[in-house]
């Protein structure tokens, strides 16, 4: 119960801010929100780049992770990319770190690594809604030890600075995974709110072979999973939170089902507070979606 009235403290802003990302859209739509008066994250929304189409250079070429695949992010196959059973092998990052700004290429994000990270580490890599990426990384903390992703080394991005660029979650994921040991099988992708449309942009489309699972939470916004389980050379995990779009919750599931994505069962969420954007219970339902779950 303590831990649960820290994280409702925690998640007070997201209450009051994610109210406001009402409307549905499609990701070709770049999927726009409204201004975060409390971001502190730099740079502007595609920051300064072609990246907002999802269809730049981190798209083709993704890295190939020790030889691994064939640098065709949409097509693993049986080695995978990056390969399966592998690891990134990065090196130097710091450790101990509750939400510490850093910046890649000029993207900035809030990074979250425990004291004495696994090896090979899992990865979640979140885009948050409109209470920013430090409310963002704080709730994540809060509720690191419910739902068992303590041990997780987390990255940031702020949902609205970063709204419809799938690109700057790609340079993201390539920095964390250059800077410490990353699990090929165990990188994760949450969406949240006012991040959705990049987040189904870089999940779906810019790095989809990278993701174990991805959790899309109070969506606004829906996508097609641009390859098939056959094609990835796995089944990803998948699931969708509606926090009150219901409509589009249920096309994002019937895409990933039809994608060949593992589904639990229901299939969006339905438990406590699916009904209401930005409900603290879907967000933890949320976190603990991606605990156990690996590529292969």
């Amino acid at each position: 119960m303590r831990l649960l009235a820290v994280f409702a403290l925690a998640v007070s802003a997201t209450l009051a801010a994610c109210g406001s990302d009402g409307g549905s859209s499609s990701t070709s739509d770049g999927g726009g929100v409204g201004n975060d008066a409390s971001s502190e994250e730099g740079g502007g929304g595609d920051d300064g780049s072609s990246a907002v189409d999802g269809a730049a250079a981190n798209d083709a070429a993704p890295p190939r992770d020790g030889g691994g695949g064939s640098g065709n992010d949409a097509g693993g196959g049986t080695q995978g990319v990056p390969p399966f059973g592998g690891s990134s092998g990065g090196s130097g990052g710091a450790v101990t770190l509750a939400g510490a700004i850093e910046t890649a290429s000029g993207i900035t994000y809030r990074l979250i690594v425990p004291s004495s990270p696994t090896k090979p580490a899992p990865l979640l890599v979140v885009y948050s809604g409109t209470e920013g990426g430090s409310a963002m990384a704080q709730n994540l903390m809060s509720v690191g030890p419910s739902t068992a992703t303590d041990g997780f080394i987390r990255a940031v991005l702020d949902g609205v600075t970063y709204s419809g660029n799938a690109n700057a979650g790609a340079t993201v994921l390539d920095d964390v995974r250059a800077k410490y040991d990353v699990d090929n099988d165990r990188t994760y992708l949450l969406g949240e709110s006012a991040g959705t449309t990049a987040a189904l942009k870089l999940g779906f489309h810019v790095r989809q072979s990278y993701f174990a699972a991805y959790w899309a939470n109070d969506v606004n916004a829906t996508d097609t999973p641009g390859a098939n389980a056959t094609q990835l050379g796995f089944a990803p995990w998948g699931q969708v939170g509606p926090g009150g779009d219901l409509i589009d919750a249920n096309t994002l599931v019937s895409a990933m089902r039809a994608a060949g994505y593992r589904l639990p069962t229901p299939a969006p969420y339905n438990g406590a507070g699916a009904g209401t954007h930005g409900d603290p219970s879907q967000f933890v339902a949320a976190v603990t979606f991606f605990p156990g779950k690996t590529r292969k």
